[in-house]
């Protein structure tokens, strides 16, 4: 994603403002819930949206706008909810930990009398959210962590810095499906463990994501594939004694390394969440979202987090914020 300064920036704040009128009107003109709001809150509800009805990016993007939202409302004490519709409601995996989010009957609407949108995709420097004071119910759609604008803004001594981490365990606790499948795999594990993060995206031709495209040749493919895997066998000679949970998004890499002694594979396949809006989301999807989950938390109770990849790959974030929910040591290697 593109990352704007200058008079650039304030063009695609110009952008969104303009967006924001024209969402808000599309998602109206369609929707059932176009009453008053109802709520017990005399301050006006701020939403953080995964509603489908924009861009917003995978797993790991959804958790950044919502943390970021959440720490904004904690700082102008506003009350804070989450609608996340699409793929899946967020509830089927995750519930309310120290913090109900959750929407009650009649709280929401798209009536634009009643609500405004405010859209800040790759708005990186949040200075349209920092400079809001917000006199309606607010929809909120960003895909940026916002939040060290948010701490340089309102937290001082007094207040203490929030921690990304211990915002979203208040947030968010796994839902009983997701709770029982992280126990099992903690016990067939059955100890601490390092985890290593690999994304391919689709080099390897066997994940869908977007516009990316596999290698070509097959010899480049199977280069990288040997490598990964090569570099995989040295973690564990180098920490013998230690299970290594390793993760991918490809089930071509995953299958090859879960032969190798000592490592743990979580099984299945993963499914991008944000495939279904373009119509590819395979026939087990929800089994894909579970997985995502799965992943995410596993990666978030090791020992230790390592990223590893080779330039060709993508460096992805989703082992850096798992690796800051339980606060646990990470580190980048490229291969």
């Amino acid at each position: 994603m593109a990352t704007y300064t200058g008079y650039k920036y304030k063009l695609l704040e110009l952008r969104h403002m303009a967006k924001e009128i024209m969402l808000s009107a599309k998602i109206a003109m369609k929707s059932p819930h176009m009453q008053r709001p109802v709520t017990k809150e005399r301050k006006p509800l701020c939403i953080a949206m995964v509603d489908g009805e924009s861009f917003h990016g995978g797993m790991c993007d959804r958790f950044k706008g919502i943390i970021s939202l959440y720490a904004y409302c904690k700082s102008v004490d506003l009350p804070f909810r989450i609608r996340y519709t699409f793929p899946f409601r967020l509830e089927d995996y995750l519930v309310p930990a120290h913090y109900d989010w959750t929407l009650k009957d009649g709280e929401y609407t798209d009536n634009p009398l009643y609500h405004r949108v405010l859209y800040m995709r790759g708005e990186h420097r949040a200075t349209r959210l920092l400079n809001f004071h917000p006199s309606r119910q607010v929809h909120f759609y960003t895909n940026r962590d916002l939040l060290p604008h948010i701490i340089d803004r309102f937290c001082d001594a007094s207040v203490g810095r929030y921690d990304w981490g211990a915002l979203y365990r208040e947030l968010f606790k796994p839902a009983p499906v997701l709770q029982e499948r992280i126990d099992n795999i903690l016990g067939e594990i059955g100890g601490e463990y390092d985890a290593a993060v690999f994304r391919f995206q689709n080099l390897l031709g066997d994940f869908k994501e977007y516009h990316f495209k596999e290698l070509q040749e097959k010899a480049q493919a199977e280069s990288l594939l040997a490598k990964c895997v090569d570099y995989v066998k040295q973690m564990r000679k180098t920490s013998p004694g230690k299970m290594l949970l390793v993760t991918s998004d490809s089930i071509t890499f995953l299958r090859r390394v879960s032969q190798i002694s000592g490592v743990y594979v979580i099984p299945g396949t993963l499914s991008h969440m944000d495939c279904s809006k373009h119509g590819d989301a395979p026939a087990n999807a929800a089994d894909g979202y579970l997985k995502s989950f799965l992943d995410f938390y596993m990666i978030s109770k090791a020992r230790k987090v390592y990223r590893v990849g080779t330039p060709l790959m993508y460096h992805s974030e989703f082992p850096v914020y798992a690796a800051k929910i339980n606060d646990r040591p990470f580190e980048s290697v490229t291969i």
